[in-house]
């Protein structure tokens, strides 16, 4: 990652009061994994706003987005928000992973409780808009859905006659899923908790399958440990941005995943009371 995009200690933060980190209880599974949040665990999540991590190392970074170039855009409209917010994020990408040769964004996600709960009560709800993300410890891949993943978001793109050699020439090389966070206001309550990549061990994670109509996929519920490291960007504004990895194809010790979790903010910030995330998440392929 370019080190000029690291937003490791913004200079406004050099003039308020140092706050470490804060202590929460994590939502994490069940020791055999069948429940998603039946392991509860108090923790101490780190502010990394006081430290510089990058996507290589940990396996997330806060970074820039000119958020502005989208100003007279509706962007729960999601046609419109996939126009404006799709190249912005294809370049937090490119300066992210600088020897990337392709960027796939293939689709969005926007969060925002109160709008959501509008719209279910009327009947009819925008497409791609969601209530929350997930309140317990999760990777969104594991190591077989990251590849079977890449492959049916492949074939579309590749000519018809050799969609097959495309595609194991693809994924024989270096890939990744990469989640970008943007907020579309201060971020004042459930902000976004991620596990240091070197803290996480394979014993951590079991594998669950989800059956949809038109494909197959699976995720890692998490397991306590007392060896992981939490951190997060409390009071995330409007031009930052979080990216993390969900996937990483690459063994050579750098990071593959980060397993993540939504805080409900009343246990982290006293403005809870505040308006809350209005974020979206953008996910997207790179090799």
């Amino acid at each position: 990652m370019a080190t000029s995009d690291c937003l490791c200690l913004p200079l406004q933060k050099l003039l308020e009061p140092f706050a470490p980190g804060v202590h929460t209880t994590i939502s994490y599974a069940s020791t055999d994994g069948e429940y998603k949040d039946d392991g509860k665990r108090r923790c101490f999540v780190v502010n990394g706003r006081y430290r510089c991590h990058s996507l290589e190392a940990h396996g997330f970074a806060l970074m820039r987005v000119p958020l502005e170039k989208t100003q007279g855009h509706d962007l729960y409209n999601y046609l419109q928000a996939s126009k404006v917010l799709y190249p912005l994020a294809e370049d937090v990408l490119r300066r992210a992973f600088p020897t990337s040769t392709k960027v796939l964004v293939f689709d969005h996600i926007a969060r925002n409780d109160a709008r959501y709960a509008q719209e279910a009560k009327a009947g009819e709800i925008t497409k791609m808009l969601a209530s929350s993300y997930a309140f317990h410890v999760h990777g969104d891949y594991t190591v077989r859905s990251g590849f079977s993943r890449a492959r049916s978001l492949l074939e579309p793109h590749e000519d018809s006659g050799r969609i097959e050699a495309a595609i194991q020439a693809a994924i024989q090389q270096r890939f990744a899923f990469v989640n970008v966070w943007v907020p579309l206001k201060k971020v004042e309550r459930d902000p976004l908790g991620m596990i240091e990549w070197s803290s996480q061990r394979p014993q951590d994670v079991v594998s669950i399958k989800f059956i949809y109509p038109h494909r197959t996929g699976e995720i890692y519920r998490v397991l306590p440990s007392d060896h992981h490291r939490w951190v997060y960007y409390p009071d995330m504004m409007p031009g930052e941005c979080l990216i993390f990895k969900v996937f990483d194809s690459a063994t050579d010790g750098r990071s593959r995943f980060s397993l993540h979790d939504g805080f409900p903010g009343s246990k982290l910030q006293a403005r809870c009371a505040q308006p809350g995330k209005y974020r979206n998440a953008m996910r997207r392929l790179l090799r």
